[in-house]
């Protein structure tokens, strides 16, 4: 792994922590505005049954309907592969319903470096196991 690959898993890492935190809390607004870029640079959000989601505000809806059903969220990456420009990671994510039960699901993100430091602009979610 070269250093850059290296420095690039360890900021997603961190990120992914921050997003866990937020979750926990219920902070939406907080989690979208630290986790996705900005508009201008056009995330987009996807998970099963729903329309693709364009942009932090609808993004942000989505997460407040999201962290409503849900206490705790865990991310692991399961693969990272990067470049310079763009990083795109595959991974599995734990979450706990309000009452209890864990439903385990998969994601992929597309990162790109922006003046803020690398953000996703690309994020779908399924559920499932990745392994």
């Amino acid at each position: 792994m070269t250093a850059t690959n290296a420095r690039i898993r360890a900021f997603i890492r961190g990120k992914s922590d921050r997003f866990e935190a937020f979750f926990r809390t219920g902070e939406a607004m907080a989690l979208v505005s630290d986790y996705y870029v900005d508009d201008e640079l056009l995330p987009v959000f996807s998970a099963p049954d729903t329309p693709l989601l364009r942009g932090r505000e609808s993004i942000t809806v989505a997460f407040e309907q999201i962290v409503s059903q849900f206490s705790d969220c865990k991310l692991e990456q399961v693969l990272i592969h990067s470049t310079e420009d763009m990083a795109q990671e595959l991974g599995r994510c734990d979450l706990t319903t309000v009452d209890g039960e864990t439903i385990i699901g998969r994601y992929s993100a597309v990162w790109i470096p922006t003046k803020e430091g690398w953000r996703v602009q690309s994020d779908f979610f399924a559920p499932g196991d990745l392994r």
